[in-house]
């Protein structure tokens, strides 16, 4: 395992406390459209929707088994590569293609079958029209969704306590491998939104998904290997089977609820009525090839009710999220092509999570004329994302390409540290041989 390299102190600056936050949270159902003011900097109220943290606690015990089980066949049919054999953090020619595997064994296989079956036939609630406006709203507020995602759904998401400790057993986000593991991320949003044929049976998108579904597998069941062998290594009483079902529910829902009702708005930006709608839906059928509960994601109101009860019960800053959170921060500053300092890294971070959260996650306090360029550019990004729908075609197209270019040569572009040939998300090496 990698080693985290970041030391953060072990308190929160500032920050609000899980228990002075969960005061305030219902602990029966029967306590229905209560006002919850500044949860984490987010204000909410409870509704019949919502679901109490022990109503959701057994989804930490569940999980996506059939990947699991599929994952073990596929050792058989072509075992992994020998533990001699290494391959910086999980690429490389020496690294299996699950997804070719499982396409290749298919038909020779009951559980590979069934898997293969699964994410090759389309549920009857995918709308491919749908999904598609859900993609043209990722281009309109193509740089307000990219920040929302590295600041909310990442950075903030490490305050979930469970969650950071299956991502500090992994070297996922720690310094010298964050930003590979921040590209990679950024690799796979990229195929899903590129176009509709992109998220359709076949196309990049829809394989990278199907890959990560494995990845997660792979990940889930050698945490789980060392638990039996080191007892106490990850304390699945504590924090649930590494990857469960929660925490899938989680990480869907802060790559799109998130967006929509916290990261957008934290910048000026509101969703319409068939935008969020719309947008769901693109994520709705990700999870599904992901192996993630969706059904939550039927109506908007839902979604938010889902992500609201997820937070009540999973966020509350640790040592480990400080760390986390500040390794994310530390290997985004000063790295081309935007050379950003830190204190304009942090700003954003206070923007997009509110003061309580940054602070809570050891985010230093920003000089305030670092956060009035985060206002100003906040301010700019909203008229060019506003202006967009009254753009010709041709217009609307250029910027679209232009937004593809510069993020391909973000993921790609090796003189700036990019990750070089796109990655197929094999399990990091020296975790899951």
């Amino acid at each position: 395992m990698l080693r985290l390299l970041t030391a953060i102190p072990a308190h929160p600056r500032g920050g609000q406390t899980a228990t002075s936050v969960r005061r305030h949270v219902p602990s029966s159902p029967r306590h229905q459209f209560v006002k919850i003011s500044g949860f984490w900097g987010h204000s909410f109220y409870w509704t019949s929707k919502h679901k109490t943290a022990p109503e959701i606690a057994h989804l930490l015990y569940s999980y996506d088994k059939l990947a699991t089980d599929a994952l073990g066949r596929l050792d058989e049919f072509s075992p992994p590569t020998s533990k001699a054999w290494k391959c910086p953090h999980g690429a490389g020619d020496g690294q299996r293609d699950l997804y070719v595997l499982l396409q290749k064994y298919a038909d020779s296989d009951e559980v590979l079958g069934q898997l293969w079956d699964e994410v090759s036939t389309v549920p009857e609630w995918v709308d491919w029209e749908q999904i598609e406006r859900g993609q043209r709203v990722v281009y309109q507020y193509s740089a307000q969704i990219l920040l929302g995602l590295l600041y909310k759904s990442l950075l903030g998401g490490m305050g979930a306590y469970r969650v950071v400790e299956t991502l500090s057993r992994t070297g996922g986000f720690g310094v010298r491998v964050t930003k590979r593991r921040l590209l990679e991320t950024l690799q796979h949003f990229m195929e899903v939104v590129e176009d509709i044929d992109a998220v359709k049976p076949g196309g990049k998108g829809y394989v990278s998904s199907v890959r990560v579904r494995l990845l997660h597998a792979a990940v889930r069941r050698r945490l789980m290997q060392l638990e039996h062998e080191r007892p106490g290594y990850f304390d699945m009483d504590k924090w649930g089977v590494p990857i469960n079902d929660l925490h899938s529910i989680g990480t869907i829902s802060v790559y799109s609820v998130a967006i929509i009702y916290m990261a957008l708005p934290r910048q000026g930006i509101y969703l319409t009525d068939q935008q969020i709608t719309d947008y769901l839906a693109l994520w709705r059928w990700v999870g599904y090839l992901l192996g993630t509960p969706v059904d939550w994601m039927a109506t908007p109101a839902q979604a938010k009710a889902m992500m609201e009860s997820v937070m009540t019960s999973e966020v509350a800053p640790s040592a480990n999220s400080r760390i986390l959170a500040n390794n994310i921060l530390t290997s985004q500053a000063r790295i081309p092509p935007l050379h950003a300092p830190r204190e304009l890294l942090a700003a954003q971070a206070y923007q997009l999570n509110g003061d309580h959260l940054a602070g809570a996650l050891g985010i230093e306090k920003p000089p305030w004329h670092y956060r009035a360029i985060v206002w100003m550019q906040c301010v700019v990004l909203y008229w060019m994302s506003y202006s967009y729908p009254w753009l010709p075609t041709d217009m609307q197209r250029s910027r679209d390409r232009r937004f593809k270019s510069f993020a391909h040569f973000m993921i790609h572009s090796k003189k700036i540290g990019g990750i070089g040939e796109s990655t197929k998300f094999e399990c990091p090496s020296g975790l899951c041989s």
